[in-house]
């Protein structure tokens, strides 16, 4: 009954990865912690089993935008689905809770806050729950990168309702955090999935930023044209910066942060969701649960505060499977600035637990191993070496520059500058500058002074960067360079550093795309992704929740005329094609 149902409601030939064993336990009234990467299809792991029970099904989700999506996904489908959350009336609260009690719902969505009410507990508890769903779930755990006091208040459900299964579901967990989620939801000898963390789709690259990056930017978004992608900065002032300066150059780009009214940030996620806009610019205030099946790019503008983020983020992209690119953009001045914040955290163990996570994101963004391969080793996975989706694989067998005597510059500068000076005033005694502060403390009387003329001061900071993160050089207070160890052994020519020569250049960032998993007409794509976009705003829908952008591509390469060979396709069952596949049909014949 379970292939009938995967087939015809949610019109898939087969099973991904776990998702088969995941379905079988709820079945079997299990309680589940299941970690799979985002795109691995978690929601069909819980929404077919619903379809097989008689009772509702309680969704816990963390974002109304997110809630709202899904929600509008299941009832395309004619699958009944509502959500009480803080954003509706009461009017629009009594309409679903008549509807619960007339048995007309399968899924109700419901914020933590609004679970966590005296109300809404009793209200559940008149209803025949077949299982609580807890979406995001590393948002229970103090050691997450997403704790929210509302989520672990989740910890009080198995007490209101002892003998109903709890099923959770995360993309990114440590084994800590798989423990915390755990004990707090206190599940029931639970079964664990987790998932292989390889996103075979993704293409990592990592670059330091020069400037600000906007040419580094710019320079990437030419291989993206007409996609859609999310940008990550670090502040609301630069993703407003930013957009507009997209929208300057010819993007049309939204913002997203957390300063944004309510309505606002509603309006641009759907503006974004529907098509209507190619860039959203945001703070992780957009990091969770955006259910958009074709981002093709994200970026990231400033080094993310844990590989969590960094993993959540850039799971984002490609959640349909199709060739999708990241890009990091960071430096050094990223990590000092987010060690500066935990100086407030009154907290010391959890101000060095997050220490911890900086150093190693930094670590991650610096090191020249396999980037997919030191992601899957974070989280306790085991992978080798991409080989061919990530830049470090690509450029293993670069040529290598040695600078050991830029090096020894360095060192010798702040090594005679007593160590009380920062990367800035360094470079410029190098380089011979004439700045008045370096002339009254007379560094222009040094014997380090202008012996760096044949470095531009943008490669000289790559190079303190490579001895930074080689930690031959320390950061200080007030960002001071401190020599190490290390240094000393460098300094007496014990010791030699190289650096890859292209990180010596502003490199260009390729669109190095995976190849497409058959050919397709790509004219009859775009005549069939035109019709999607019409009918999805006839619905008022996004368009991916017609079809995804792998099914557009499918269709235009089988170019199926009737029912019975389109519904081979991946991605489309009865219900689908009884709703919208004559309209695909007829496209396809007048192409043809």
């Amino acid at each position: 009954m379970k292939y009938k149902v995967l087939k015809e409601l949610f019109g898939h030939n087969s099973f991904r990865e776990l998702q088969e064993e995941g379905v079988d336990a709820i079945l079997e009234g299990k309680d589940l912690l299941m970690i799979l990467p985002t795109g691995g299809g978690k929601s069909l792991v819980y929404q077919l089993p619903t379809m097989l029970m008689n009772g509702i099904t309680i969704v816990i989700s963390p974002l109304i935008a997110l809630m709202q999506d899904q929600v509008n996904a299941l009832n395309a489908q004619d699958l009944s689905a509502a959500m009480i959350n803080s954003s509706q009336t009461q009017k629009e609260i009594a309409e679903v809770i008549q509807k619960l009690y007339n048995n007309e719902l399968k899924f109700l969505y419901l914020s933590p806050e609004k679970l966590n009410t005296k109300y809404s507990l009793e209200l559940l508890k008149n209803l025949n729950i077949n299982f609580f769903v807890i979406d995001e779930a590393h948002c229970i755990s103090q050691w997450g990168h997403e704790f929210r006091d509302d989520y672990r208040a989740l910890g009080t459900l198995r007490q209101h309702f002892a003998n109903t299964p709890i099923t959770a579901f995360t993309a990114t967990s440590t084994k800590m955090v798989q423990r915390d989620i755990t004990q707090a939801l206190q599940l029931n000898n639970p079964l664990i999935l987790k998932g292989k963390i390889f996103r075979k789709n993704i293409f990592i690259s990592v670059q330091h930023r020069i400037g600000n990056g906007y040419a580094q930017l710019k320079n990437f978004l030419r291989n993206h044209k007409n996609e859609r992608g999310i940008i990550y900065v670090s502040s609301r002032k630069k993703a407003e910066e930013l957009s507009i300066h997209l929208n300057q150059n010819g993007y049309k780009s939204l913002i997203y942060h957390a300063g944004l009214p309510q309505h606002i940030r509603e309006e641009n996620f759907k503006i974004f969701t529907n098509d209507n806009v190619d860039i959203m610019v945001a703070t992780i205030a957009f990091g969770m649960g955006i259910d958009k099946s074709d981002i093709r790019f994200v970026v990231h503008m400033s080094l993310p505060k844990t590989q969590e983020n960094y993993y959540q983020e850039i799971g984002r992209a490609g959640r349909d499977g199709e060739p999708s690119q990241t890009l990091l953009l960071f430096n050094s001045s990223d990590m000092i600035m987010q060690k500066q914040f935990l100086k407030d955290i009154p907290n010391k163990d959890y101000a060095q637990h997050l220490y911890e996570k900086i150093e190693k994101i930094y670590k991650f963004a610096t090191s020249e191993i396999c980037y997919h391969k030191q992601i899957a080793e974070y989280f306790e996975d085991s992978l080798e070496p991409c080989q061919s989706m990530c830049d470090n694989c690509l450029d293993e067998k670069q040529d290598r520059q040695d600078i050991t005597q830029e090096a020894q510059m360095i060192l010798s500068t702040i090594y005679k500058t007593k160590q009380s000076f920062g990367k800035n005033y360094i470079i410029d005694i190098l380089r011979g500058s004439q700045e008045q502060k370096l002339l009254a403390n007379n560094a222009d009387k040094l014997s380090v002074y202008g012996i760096g003329t044949h470095r531009t001061k943008k490669e000289w900071f790559i190079i303190v960067e490579r001895l930074l993160e080689l930690h031959i050089l320390d950061v200080g207070d007030f960002s001071t360079l401190k020599l190490t160890q290390d240094a000393v052994a460098v300094l007496k020519s014990q010791k030699g550093v190289d650096i890859k020569a292209s990180r010596l250049e502003v490199k260009k960032v390729q669109a190095r795309k995976i190849e497409e998993d058959f050919e397709y007409d790509k004219e009859l794509f775009e005549a069939l992704r035109q019709k999607r976009y019409e009918i999805a705003q006839d619905l008022g829908v996004a368009p991916y929740i017609i079809f995804g952008d792998k099914t557009l591509k499918a269709l235009a390469n089988y170019k199926p005329t009737d029912k019975e060979s389109m519904l081979e396709i991946n991605g489309i069952g009865e219900k689908k094609f009884n709703s919208f596949g004559e309209d695909f049909l007829e496209i396809i014949e007048d192409f043809l």
